[in-house]
């Protein structure tokens, strides 16, 4: 009976796997949606420009959203980017973030060392952070931008991504058949913690039901072989700590223009 029990699940098990009409299909979408977001990311991350630059796009109409703040505040856990957000005040300045028509991303500072005409001999403190940022602020009042978003923020298809890609994965991960060669907690951490959610690829390339493997039997002690959770959370911890040193390293000589801040956020 039990022998019988056993080959009936491995039968269950082994259909789901061979099932070519979803599970093939699926590890395609999974992967589409993460080119999609990793591609739009990296695309619509912030660069830093000049005061020129924020003028220029202002007067060509590049300008379709802006936002004013004081400053980025980088997120201290570690996760599949290295996520800023901006630190708001209720004033104006001295961080300026705009985003132009092709969704890129840019935003520069109007109170360091500029020598641009046109500020102001006199400006509200409390509602601007410089003169100078004042002064830019009438000419975006004047140019009557058509806010169609209201901050700089992706629109919610893109925005939504990362949660989509995420919920595909914990689905499969929860209800599909059981991992070969790790624990569900393993690939859950693994999955969350390895950035840019590469982990992702190294989930759909080795683990069920995208790769034909059995999982190992328990060793002689009736110790269940496969990573634990803790696994996991070191290599989600240790490749975190190695991309962020080696972002560092490639920001320094190519520059945010190809190694931006928050990409993949």
């Amino acid at each position: 009976m039990a022998r019988e029990v056993e080959r009936q699940g491995s039968t269950d098990e082994g259909g789901l796997r061979r099932a070519p009409a979803w599970w093939p299909v699926l590890r395609v979408v999974l992967l589409a949606l993460w080119i999609v977001w990793a591609a739009s990311s990296w695309w619509s991350a912030p660069r830093q420009a000049n005061t020129t630059r924020a003028r220029a796009d202002l007067a060509a109409g590049r300008t379709v959203s802006y936002q004013w703040a004081a400053g980025w505040d980088t997120t201290g856990h570690w996760s599949w980017t290295d996520d800023r957000t901006l630190r708001l005040t209720g004033r104006s300045g001295p961080l300026f973030v705009w985003r132009t028509g092709d969704w890129r991303v840019h935003y520069t500072e109007f109170d360091r060392g500029s020598t641009a005409p046109g500020s102001p001999g006199s400006f509200d403190a409390a509602q601007y952070s410089s003169a100078e940022a004042a002064a830019f602020d009438q000419l975006l009042q004047s140019a009557d931008l058509d806010r169609r978003w209201q901050s700089v923020d992706p629109p919610p298809p893109l925005g939504n991504l990362a949660a989509l890609l995420m919920l595909g994965i914990l689905t499969v991960l929860v209800l599909g058949p059981a991992p070969a060669r790790g624990t569900r907690w393993f690939w859950f951490w693994a999955l969350t913690g390895v950035p840019f959610g590469l982990g992702l690829i190294w989930w759909l390339a080795r683990e069920r039901p995208w790769h034909p493997a059995e999982p190992p039997p328990p060793n002689p002690v009736g110790r269940d072989t496969r990573h634990r959770w803790y696994v996991g959370l070191l290599v989600g911890v240790a490749t975190s700590i190695a991309a962020s040193v080696l972002l560092y390293g490639l920001r320094q000589v190519l520059g945010d223009g190809y190694v931006p801040h928050g990409a993949g956020g």
